[in-house]
């Protein structure tokens, strides 16, 4: 019989919170591009898409900021999501993805509705489809792929 270490320990899942920000965080560029109309023949007429050093440079910037302003407001409903994953006893990639989205939309709902008002609900539903989503499931993602690479699995 082949026995399985734990899926989701303590030190892993502090180390995946800030990988699963980062990547969120890295997809918000590349969702805009896709999601925007406008968009992406700025970025082709400034040289954005074809820079790769350029883009990778944003892509930095846009992960170090998103854990500079997110991480923190976002980490008590991990820590939460992750305590249930752990007391169902889920290792599906499934759970994780739907946490990011979530997360990404209550993320996003607070900021929303904390904000003054908008008359402009249409740009709002927008940017939920466009952009949080896309966020929520990548982060998620991240995190499900750090857990499962770094799981130990022992064999009899």
């Amino acid at each position: 019989m082949a026995k399985h270490g734990q899926f989701i320990t303590l030190g892993r899942s502090v180390i995946a919170y800030p990988i699963a920000v980062a990547a969120g965080a890295m997809t918000f560029i590349p969702a805009l591009i896709v999601g925007s109309t406008q968009l992406p023949g700025v970025a082709a007429k400034h040289g954005f898409v074809f820079s790769i050093p350029h883009f990778f440079g944003v892509e930095l910037g846009a992960a170090l900021l998103g854990l500079a302003i997110f991480a923190l407001p976002i980490f008590p409903f991990y820590v939460a999501g992750m305590i249930v994953a752990n007391k169902v006893g889920t290792r599906h990639w499934l759970y994780f993805a739907t946490m990011g989205v979530v997360l990404s939309v209550g993320l996003w709902a607070g900021m929303i509705f904390l904000s003054p008002r908008v008359d402009n609900e249409h740009f709002a539903f927008s940017v939920l489809i466009r952009l949080v989503a896309p966020v929520g499931v990548v982060s998620g993602l991240a995190c499900w792929l750090f857990l499962y690479l770094t799981w130990l699995r022992e064999a009899s």
